[in-house]
C-alpha cells in the first residue's frame, strides 16, 4: 500500500501544496498513491506494514517534532517500509543497511550535542575572563550615558513603552530605570 503523508501543522507549506506535490511526483515515477493521511502532530507509525511505501513532500513534513523523526524512520527501516520525500533525490527503501542509517543518526546527534558543549564551554571560559561568575548578572548598563533622555520623554509625558520603543531597550528595562531613580 502507498501513503501520502501530509502534516496540516506545517509552518510553510500548506496542505494542499503537499498533496498536489505527492500526486506530481506519484505520476513521475509511477507510483500509484493509495491513501492520504493527514495528520496534526505525529503520525501513528503503527499504521504502517512490511511493504508499503509512505511518501511525504519534505523530511520536514513527516512529524511535527524533530524528537520523532528519528525512532520514525528507524521503525519504518526496521518494518521494511519504503519512504520517499518529494523534495529530496534520497529515499530510503529496503536497499539501505539499517546499520549505516543509524550510525549516521547517532553520529549527527553526536556533533550536535558537542557543538552545543562547546559553545556552552566556549561562553563560560568568556564570562571567566570578564570577571564575571556564573550566575553573577550582566554590570553593563544599556541606558548609560542616555538616562537625562529617558527622564525628559518621560517628563514630557511619554509612556514607558514609547521610551522603550525610542531607546531600542524593553519596556521592564524602563520600569526598572524609572522605579530605581524614584
Amino acid at each position: 500500500m502507498v501513503y501520502g503523508l501530509i502534516f496540516e501543522g506545517h509552518k510553510s507549506l500548506s496542505a494542499q501544496d503537499q498533496r498536489s506535490g505527492i500526486l506530481q511526483f506519484a505520476r513521475l515515477h509511477e507510483i500509484p498513491v493509495d491513501k492520504f493521511i493527514s495528520f496534526n502532530s505525529n503520525p501513528n507509525i503503527l499504521l504502517f506494514q512490511s511493504g508499503d511505501t509512505v511518501v511525504c513532500y519534505a523530511w520536514s513534513c513527516l512529524c511535527q517534532k524533530m524528537s520523532f523523526l528519528r525512532a520514525f524512520i528507524m521503525h519504518l527501516v526496521r518494518n521494511g517500509v519504503n519512504l520517499y520525500s518529494v523534495t529530496s533525490e534520497y529515499h530510503i527503501d529496503s536497499t539501505m543497511d539499517m546499520n549505516a542509517l543509524g550510525y549516521a543518526i547517532a553520529a549527527y546527534e553526536d556533533i550536535r550535542f558537542n557543538f552545543w558543549s562547546n559553545k556552552t564551554a566556549e561562553s563560560a571560559t568568556k564570562r571567566a575572563f570578564s570577571g564575571r561568575r556564573i550566575g553573577d548578572r550582566n554590570k553593563t548598563h544599556i541606558l548609560d550615558g542616555r538616562e537625562k533622555a529617558v527622564w525628559d520623554m518621560y517628563n514630557n509625558g511619554f509612556s514607558m513603552y514609547a521610551i522603550a520603543k525610542k531607546m531600542k531597550v524593553s519596556a521592564p528595562t524602563i520600569k526598572r530605570f524609572l522605579s530605581s531613580q524614584n
